[in-house]
């Protein structure tokens, strides 16, 4: 019997039969085009990845928060299977518009259950895949939590990914036509607020979805589940002290269960694993407006959502974190590893949207 996941991506085969149509020109006839997921080769990911280090170290020195945006060139876009930057920015994507190389673009209708997450997950939801198309290039990013109520739903992501008004962009899917696969791309909302880079803990962003997309959005995070409530606690999970005259650092450990919290994250970065990727870390301390953390990092994934394993009580899991955004600049970056640090939940001026403790991999109009 076929897996779930292999069901939802033969029902999303089946209903991606799209009719193609000429800008100015009677309707042409009805072409075949399949969806499928979105997967990089483990060498392209390395790339990506330490082209980003490198984006990051030429900007900004060691012992320094480095907002964690990656800038895509036409070379990183041809790496991903997308179009030059000069094609993507030749238009925008109010309907669901397949646009190859050349600029071909051919609106398409969109099916409910499609907009890619990654890794067999579907939707606009905490991790999905962002793009911040305009002027000034091509940004990369992930979306973080939802916030709002159903209907009415908004979605976050860090700041410094786009200023207020302008347009956020997702892959809803890609076609394969004739054995081509080119990204389907939709600007779903509009940037309603957004602080810029306003620095570890003061970096955040809420997309206003349109209404029309509204039933693509699922507050449930891709691959981990939640968030459910959000995390409050603030204090730092070990201290460490250099004494003067010494080199030796003087450790304390804070006997607070409840902060030492097992942070998990879904972000569409590429260097770990294919398409989105679940990575888990360890964090380190709670202020009261930001966040830090260690574990493995990737480009792709500045404005993702960040849940706790458990919680600041006993018994609640799967807690609202925050919004990923910067990277402390050191020589592990180059090993894939790093100090992570973010926007707390508790710091966005909106209510946070629950998701389900199960993930499911799209969007359903029974479930949040």
């Amino acid at each position: 019997m076929l897996s779930y996941r292999r069901r939802v991506l033969a029902v999303l085969t089946a209903v991606l039969t799209l009719a193609a149509s000429g800008a100015g020109a009677a309707p042409a006839a009805p072409q075949s085009v399949t969806i499928q997921e979105y997967k990089l080769a483990d060498a392209t990911m390395d790339t990506l990845r330490s082209e980003w280090v490198d984006q990051l170290r030429a900007k900004h020195p060691p012992g320094s928060w480095a907002p964690m945006k990656m800038q895509l060139s036409d070379r990183h876009l041809a790496l991903m299977g997308l179009p030059p930057a000069k094609v993507l920015q030749s238009r925008r994507y109010e309907t669901p518009t397949m646009i190859d190389r050349d600029g071909n673009a051919t609106e398409v209708e969109l099916p409910a259950v499609a907009t890619f997450a990654g890794a067999g997950f579907f939707g606009i939801r905490p991790g999905a895949f962002l793009l911040i198309i305009d002027s000034q290039g091509i940004g990369w990013c992930s979306m973080a939590h939802v916030f709002g109520a159903p209907g009415s739903y908004d979605i976050s992501t860090a700041g410094h990914c786009a200023n207020t008004g302008q347009a956020a962009t997702v892959i809803a899917a890609f076609g394969n036509q004739n054995g081509v696969l080119n990204p389907i791309l939709l600007d779903f909302g509009k940037f309603a607020s957004s602080t810029g880079d306003g620095g570890l803990g003061k970096d955040w962003a809420l997309i206003d979805i349109q209404s029309r997309y509204q039933d693509l959005v699922t507050p449930t995070m891709a691959f981990w589940g939640g968030p459910r409530g959000t995390y409050t606690k603030t204090g730092a999970t070990v201290g460490v002290d250099f004494p003067s005259n010494s080199l030796i650092p003087s450790v304390t450990a804070n006997p607070d269960p409840f902060l030492a919290q097992a942070i998990v994250h879904y972000g569409h970065g590429a260097g770990v694993g294919t398409g989105g990727t679940p990575r888990a870390g360890s964090t380190i301390h709670w202020g009261a407006t930001h966040y830090m953390f260690f574990g493995a990092i990737s480009p792709g994934d500045s404005g993702s959502g960040a849940n706790t394993l458990t919680g600041d009580t006993v018994g609640a899991n799967m807690e609202a974190a925050g919004i990923m955004t910067h990277l402390w600049i050191d020589p592990l970056m180059r090993d894939g590893l790093g100090i992570m640090g973010g926007t707390r939940t508790t710091a966005v001026r909106a209510p946070l949207a629950n998701g389900q403790l199960l993930p499911y991999p799209v969007p359903a109009p029974i479930l949040p």
